[in-house]
């Protein structure tokens, strides 16, 4: 993700550690990387014997398996002067493939670069320490390389845990995530706000430019307010919108919209996308209610309510609402007919992809359309361990967690998309007509 070339960023490669003469001249350490792992921690990840620990330079000290010597835990410490690597550790830790491991000095970062190798770095102050796991045996290479980086950290003093004695084995492992299930299959995909995570992180020195800032203490009353990111996924933007209220219940609302052409008649709907392949779109029968009213299924089942001109619609958030873009005349080179009784603009409620959204849908003469779909998740604010989260209401959905405070807002991730966050002000928003 990031091309800047600094000694550590071959770190996720084991071939590639640095020789003697290299480190020599490139680092200075104060410490020994062997007396931040043992052999019994190292033969307890490996799930094998193990030789006692080698320096390769001053800087990393390697474990290799009796066995096959390309199983390896390799521990590396740079404790070099210097301000850059906080600016890469930082990239590092917004990698879409990182996953945060809190508790570990300034922060922790785990990459997974492949099913046989994984790697965990930590700061502590001025000092970077990284460790690398390599096996074709062990399965869980994760979870264990994430109890080795915190028995190297209690050991250098850096674990926000009791400092584990020298032949002390590794804490146990970090407990996995839960993840949202799908909605089955569909021609788009929906990215849910659920699948956005947050984590605390600790305070950098005021000197300290390059990158998020990050918070000395959890204040939860700084999160209160209204928040916007989005993202892009194909040709399709997700703006997203979390509200936090004093109280610190929160919602997360997601909205796509979506452009096109609509066929309607005869009780049956087809929608072709614009900006796609030919033939995506979606399509259902709909059914004429009362006045001003209908109902539809298929691909958006839903019941709708006519919309006034300049009505706004009452069951997405209003901030939600001035952030969707001018609706857009999308030409139509085919003759399409569509039902008079369905002209106009509607709002509505139902399932698009197996799950709860709200819609509203522009219909044209011309058949030209525009439909926004906006779907909603609800939770509270907690904290675990000193780490603030979002946690829905739903069991089955994921936290979601802090990882860095900037100028008027904050950063967000998941492990693989990261999202940066900014307050809505009620002056920098205007009202646009869909």
């Amino acid at each position: 993700m990031f091309s800047r070339v600094l000694p550590y960023t071959f770190l996720g490669l084991a071939p590639l550690l640095l020789s003697c003469s290299e480190s020599s001249s490139l680092f200075g350490s104060k410490s020994s990387p062997c007396s931040l792992m043992t052999a019994t921690d190292a033969e307890g990840a490996l799930g094998e014997p193990v030789q006692d620990g080698t320096l390769t330079d001053p800087t990393t000290c390697i474990f290799k398996a009796k066995r096959n010597d390309g199983n390896s835990v390799t521990v590396q410490l740079d404790e070099s002067p210097g301000k850059e690597r906080r600016t890469w550790f930082n990239k590092e830790r917004l990698r879409r493939d990182s996953h945060l491991i809190p508790g570990l000095g300034d922060g922790a970062v785990r990459i997974d670069s492949s099913p046989t190798l994984s790697r965990l770095t930590f700061m502590h102050k001025d000092a970077v320490v990284t460790v690398i796991l390599a096996s074709t045996r062990q399965q869980q290479l994760g979870e264990s390389v994430t109890q080795l980086g915190r028995a190297a950290a209690a050991r250098y003093g850096a674990s926000s845990t009791a400092t584990l004695p020298p032949s002390a084995t590794t804490s146990a492992a970090a407990s996995a995530s839960t993840h949202i299930p799908s909605r089955g299959a569909q021609t788009e995909t929906v990215v849910s706000p659920a699948q956005v995570t947050l984590t605390h992180t600790r305070s950098t020195p005021a000197d300290i430019q390059a990158g998020p800032k990050k918070a000395a203490s959890f204040d939860p009353t700084s999160l209160v307010g209204t928040w916007h990111t989005h993202v892009t996924r194909g040709t399709t933007q997700h703006d997203m919108l979390l509200i936090i209220q004093p109280n610190l219940k929160w919602s997360l609302s997601s909205m796509m919209q979506f452009d096109g052409i609509l066929n309607a008649e005869a009780g049956l709907w087809s929608l072709e996308r614009a900006n796609t392949f030919k033939g995506l779109g979606w399509k259902g029968t709909y059914r004429k209610t009362i006045p001003n009213s209908f109902a539809s299924t298929g691909s958006v089942q839903a019941t709708w309510k006519r919309l006034s001109i300049d009505q706004n619609p009452t069951l997405i958030p209003a901030e939600l609402w001035k952030l969707r873009r001018e609706a857009t005349s999308v030409p139509v080179f085919q003759l399409k007919t569509v039902d008079p009784d369905l002209v106009g603009q509607w709002e509505g409620s139902g399932t698009y992809a197996g799950g709860s959204a709200a819609f509203v849908w522009a219909i044209k003469p011309s058949a030209a359309t525009d439909l926004l779909i906006v779907d909603t998740f609800r939770g509270t604010v907690q904290t675990k361990e000193g780490i603030p989260q979002l946690r829905p209401i739903q069991k089955q959905q994921q936290r979601v967690s802090i990882i860095a405070f900037h100028d008027h807002g904050f950063t967000t991730s998941d492990g693989k998309t990261n999202l940066r966050w900014t307050k809505v002000l009620p002056e920098s928003t205007e009202d646009h007509q869909l």
